[in-house]
């Protein structure tokens, strides 16, 4: 179901691109005066492949710099995204139904999350000679702070909190709360391809991308795809 949907989402979104475009193509904003721009994007990243049975699909925030000189027919995007994804209730189930089947692990796990802190180094590639409204390709590689965790819900103690100024205090004591039960980071190498489309009459700023990433952890591959909007000056 997971993956005929976002199926569905990634033709319609080639079909409006596709009947929008010009005959040329974008992604640089529209500056002869200027080498470097910035950009700042936000969407959602879908898990696909193996990776979707695991992990569901999460917000994702990025930015960074583009360097583009006006004559040359591709720039070079540094970039910094974000997101966090949490653990399927299917994958927690598993986890459960494994530590229930091994003598020597006890207890049960809540929830749990990956959440992953990525560098990039991407291409950006006009097809045209009007670089500023329409498609576009991008490529590149990535490296990533990928760290999983897993949780459960209990009781735990809340330290109280004073402000040294204005002598008040919020009193602690225990009560419900979440607390990590296991937790591994990694530094992982990436890579993606993708497409977007730079929005006519936003000079180029407006734009809408489309990815497929996919980063090694642990000998496996987490697959997403995130699809954003932004804005570039």
């Amino acid at each position: 179901m997971k993956e005929t949907r976002f199926m569905n989402l990634t033709c319609a979104f080639l079909v409006a691109a596709l009947i929008g475009a010009n005959a040329y193509a974008g992604g640089r904003p529209d500056s002869s005066s200027r080498d470097w721009f910035g950009h700042i994007n936000g969407g959602y990243a879908f898990a696909t492949g193996t990776t979707s049975d695991f992990l569901d699909d999460d917000w994702t925030i990025g930015g960074g710099a583009i360097y583009w000189p006006s004559d040359w027919p591709l720039g070079i995007a540094l970039d910094v995204n974000y997101w966090q994804m949490d653990l399927s209730s299917k994958s927690i189930q598993a986890i459960n139904d494994a530590i229930d089947d091994d003598p020597l692990n006890s207890g049960r796990i809540s929830g749990g999350d990956f959440e992953n802190w990525q560098f990039g180094l991407n291409a950006i590639w006009s097809l045209g000679s009007d670089q500023s409204d329409g498609l576009y390709l991008t490529g590149g590689i990535s490296w990533n702070s990928v760290t999983g965790q897993v949780t459960d819900e209990g009781l735990v103690y809340y330290p109280p909190i004073c402000d040294p100024w204005l002598w008040w205090c919020i009193p602690g004591g225990v009560g419900p709360g979440t607390f990590i039960v296991g937790k591994q980071s990694s530094d992982e190498f990436g890579w993606n391809v993708g497409l977007g489309y730079s929005f006519p009459n936003t000079d180029g700023r407006g734009y809408v991308e489309l990815r497929y990433e996919s980063i090694e952890f642990e000998g496996e591959s987490i697959e997403y795809i995130p699809l954003v909007i932004g804005i570039r000056w």
